[in-house]
C-alpha cells in the first residue's frame, strides 16, 4: 500500500465513521447516542493511528532500500574488480585474514600499506591491507572464494604462472616463479592466479632461488585477527 492509498483509505474510512454518527443521531436515546458517538470517535482514532503506522513503515522500508542501493555502493568512478566492489564501509558477514609473503631472489619483497584502498578514503575493496606487514584482510557482505589472483588485480599489478609485476624473465630458471601456502609448495601445474586464500593463510610467492629455510610456513597474527 502506497503513502497515497494509504490517505485515501483513511478519509475513506472517516467518512463511513461520520455517517455512522449521523445515523445514530436518529435514534430515540440522547444517551446511547452519545455513547455510540463516543465510541465513533475511538474507532476513527485507532484507524488514523494504523493507516500512520503503515506509512511510516512503507517510508522506513524505503529509506532502507536506499541505503542499501546507494549508500554502501561504490563510488562512479570506483569500478569492481573481479567481482569484488569498493564499498563505503568494512563487512562482517565474511571476514578473514591470510599473510602474503613475496621474495625476490631470497630478499623479501614489501607488500604496501593501503591496497584495495581509495586514497580520498570515499570506499575499500573486500580484499585490503591496512600496513605493510601483508596481512590480506577480506571484509565480504557475501560468503564465497577469494583467490590471491583476485587481490593482485585490485593492487593492479600483473600476475600469472610467467610474470609477476614487472619482471619478464620468470620462464629463466634462474628466475623462475614458484608459491607455497603454508609451507608446501604449489605444484607448477597449477594456475598460481587460482591459490585460493584461506583464513590464517601463510602465501609465499617467489621468484628466483631461496634457501629452504627461509620460506615461511606460518605467520603468527595480531590477536584478534
Amino acid at each position: 500500500m502506497t503513502k497515497h492509498t494509504s490517505l485515501i483509505y483513511i478519509f475513506d474510512i472517516a467518512s463511513s465513521v461520520g455517517n455512522d454518527s449521523r445515523s445514530a443521531q436518529e435514534g430515540p436515546s440522547s444517551v446511547s447516542i452519545k455513547q455510540r458517538m463516543q465510541e465513533d470517535s475511538f474507532t476513527l482514532f485507532q484507524v488514523i493511528l494504523a493507516a500512520t503506522s503503515i506509512i511510516l513503515a512503507a517510508s522506513a522500508l524505503d529509506i532502507s532500500f536506499s541505503v542499501g542501493q546507494d549508500v554502501f555502493s561504490s563510488p562512479s568512478n570506483m569500478t569492481p574488480v573481479d567481482g569484488i566492489r569498493c564499498d563505503s564501509m568494512e563487512f562482517t558477514k565474511f571476514h578473514i585474514h591470510a599473510h602474503l609473503d613475496i621474495f625476490v631472489d631470497g630478499k623479501p619483497f614489501t607488500v604496501p600499506s593501503q591496497i584495495g584502498i581509495d586514497p580520498q578514503g570515499r570506499c575499500l575493496y573486500w580484499l585490503h591491507t591496512h600496513d605493510d606487514s601483508g596481512v590480506i584482510h577480506i571484509e565480504s557482505p557475501i560468503e564465497r572464494g577469494f583467490n590471491i589472483g583476485n587481490f593482485i588485480d585490485i593492487w593492479d599489478q600483473t600476475f600469472n604462472n610467467t610474470k609477476l609485476f614487472d619482471n619478464n624473465s620468470l620462464n629463466d630458471t634462474n628466475s623462475a616463479l614458484s608459491t607455497y601456502v603454508n609451507g608446501v609448495e604449489v605444484p607448477t601445474g597449477t594456475d598460481f592466479r587460482n591459490i585460493s586464500i584461506g583464513a590464517h593463510d601463510e602465501i609465499a610467492l617467489i621468484i628466483g632461488p631461496i634457501q629452504d629455510n627461509k620460506i615461511p610456513s606460518r605467520y603468527q597474527f595480531q590477536q584478534g585477527l
